[in-house]
């Protein structure tokens, strides 16, 4: 059965069901969680930077995982194609909550052949995180030049997932933690699609010149030992 809509994990009843373990996997309380799909959750440099801008939820709403790293590659791709690395973008929610469904067949004829019981506990299919109203999902650090394009970004992201929000602007300029970072060596989180194939082209030049030394020392080791077989062969003779 494909993705179940939104609705179906609009209701998250009793107690938050994300209790898992990763040394003893099979005494933890939840058993068989998919790991969650978003992918990374801090993007761009680490500088000062002069705003911050905040998507925060008008109401509250459960996401799922996929929404969110849906939401997440639309504004950072955004971003770096606009602003390169002069941002940082994080990722705020952490979708710890498991979702469990009732596996059922959806073609024809399934309801003679799945009957199950109503409101069955089920099995676990995905993961999503609880957002209350006025959480903030995502958070940019720009110039306040940018401020236009990081808008646009944050746009994006909240086309791709469900509910209403709006972006919150604060300025950063003075903010001691912000100002520590001047004058510090810029830290990139995630490397571009250039720099990561300029190194992927440095890595298998290395590997060429390295497997080149090996046949030039492999020849230079074998040539002495044909000329001491040659001897040998004349001194036979």
């Amino acid at each position: 059965m494909g993705l179940r809509p939104a609705r179906a994990i609009r209701a998250a009843q009793g107690q938050i069901w994300a209790r898992t373990s990763q040394k003893k996997p099979r005494k933890c309380y939840v058993k068989g969680a998919p790991r969650p799909k978003v992918r990374q959750y801090n993007m761009g440099a680490d500088q000062y930077f002069e705003i911050q801008a905040d998507l925060v939820a008008e109401s509250p709403i459960h996401l799922r995982d996929n929404a969110i790293e849906a939401g997440r590659q639309a504004a950072n791709k955004y971003l770096e194609k606009k602003l390169f690395t002069a941002f940082a973008f994080k990722v705020l929610k952490y979708p710890h909550y498991v979702i469990r469904e009732h596996s059922a067949l959806g073609v024809a004829g399934a309801d003679r052949i799945s009957k199950g019981m109503k409101k069955a506990f089920g099995k676990p299919k995905g993961r999503m995180c609880l957002v209350d109203k006025g959480d903030s999902i995502f958070r940019v650090w720009a110039f306040a030049k940018d401020l236009p394009a990081v808008k646009a970004a944050l746009k994006r992201a909240r086309l791709k997932m469900s509910g209403s929000y709006s972006v919150a602007v604060t300025d950063i300029s003075k903010e001691d933690w912000n100002l520590e970072k001047k004058g510090k060596e810029v830290k990139v989180f995630k490397k571009t699609a250039a720099e990561l194939e300029a190194e992927k082209t440095a890595d298998e030049a290395k590997a060429t010149a390295a497997a080149a030394k090996a046949v030039e020392g492999t020849a230079k080791e074998g040539a002495p030992a044909e000329a001491k077989s040659e001897e040998s062969r004349k001194e036979k003779k």
